[in-house]
């Protein structure tokens, strides 16, 4: 526990007001006494300045001596000292964020291949649904399929391969018109 070891009679006179001193020391952890200085304000009502450690001792006596012989001048460099801290800047170590490197390679999952088709058959029907009908005519049975299954014109998946090819011509257009007056493509 702290205790005051002198009190100074003469004020500190500074920029900042008039203040009354006093010597405070006590018994540290590792068996030294440390000594400090409060400032009480003289002049308002403000908070005691509390400085930082000014003197160890190795024993009690000799910090109560320390005390005894402090100078005015002493006493307004130490009321400086603890309104002007010194400020130390410190790096903080850095420390890492992982536990361990990335991998290498991303693995995505492979999303099934659609057909390529060889023409869109929304971009055509938007424009015409007679021109779409005439340039599925023009082809062969593998490409119609292409375009129902690259295009999803089939969403349940019913079985249309017994369908001949004006068939499936015909299922294009109808799903194709479909979907155009729904507004989804």
């Amino acid at each position: 526990m702290a205790e005051l070891l002198k009190s100074y009679g003469e004020p500190v006179i500074t920029a900042n007001g008039r203040y009354h001193a006093r010597a405070i020391g006590r018994l540290a952890d590792d068996g030294m006494w440390d000594g400090w200085l409060e400032f009480e304000p003289l002049d308002e009502d403000g908070p005691v300045v509390v400085g930082s450690i000014e003197s160890r001792q190795p024993e009690a006596h000799d910090l109560a001596y320390w005390a005894s012989g402090l100078t005015p001048i002493f006493l307004e460099g130490a009321l400086k000292r603890a309104l002007n801290p010194l400020t130390v800047h410190v790096r903080v170590p850095e420390v890492p964020v992982s536990s361990e490197p990335a991998p290498r390679r991303h693995t995505v999952g492979a999303r099934p291949a659609r057909p390529d088709a060889v023409l869109d058959p929304f971009d055509i029907g938007s424009r015409n649904l007679d021109i779409l009908r005439q340039q599925l005519g023009a082809l062969n049975r593998p490409r119609l399929l292409n375009i129902i299954a690259a295009y999803d014109l089939n969403p349940r998946g019913e079985d249309i391969t017994w369908m001949t090819d004006a068939q499936l011509v015909t299922f294009i257009v109808t799903a194709t018109e479909v979907h155009l007056l729904k507004g989804t493509r």
